[in-house]
């Protein structure tokens, strides 16, 4: 018998394919050139939407930057729940913080092709 709450993950579940499927609509050319052109912003209105819905992604798998000392280099992270320190450290690194958070955001939008 069918309760409430399955009824209640299937609108969930809906909601969330037509929101990815939104979102990588969103997720063109010139949201990733903008992105490029500043990382730290400000960004136009569409680019600010596609990096707060790219940021509000479950946790887990999400790329991050990590600091290898207080100035850097920077290295990007995946947040792998259950690994030690829930991080696994790529072998990507970066001197530039900028350069991180823009292989960073290349990363996300792929995940969210792929999807």
């Amino acid at each position: 018998m069918r309760t409430s709450a399955d009824r209640s993950a299937e609108l969930l579940e809906v909601f969330r394919l037509r929101s990815e499927e939104r979102l990588r609509k969103e997720c063109t050319d010139e949201v990733v050139v903008s992105h490029d052109a500043a990382p730290l912003g400000p960004h136009d209105d569409r680019t600010q939407r596609v990096l707060r819905a790219l940021r509000s992604l479950p946790v887990s798998g999400k790329h991050i930057v990590f600091s290898a000392g207080p100035d850097g280099p920077w290295r990007v992270a995946q947040i792998v729940l259950g690994m030690p320190g829930n991080l696994l450290l790529t072998e990507q690194s970066f001197e530039d913080y900028e350069d991180a958070m823009r292989y960073i955001f290349t990363a996300r939008a792929a995940a969210l092709q792929q999807n």
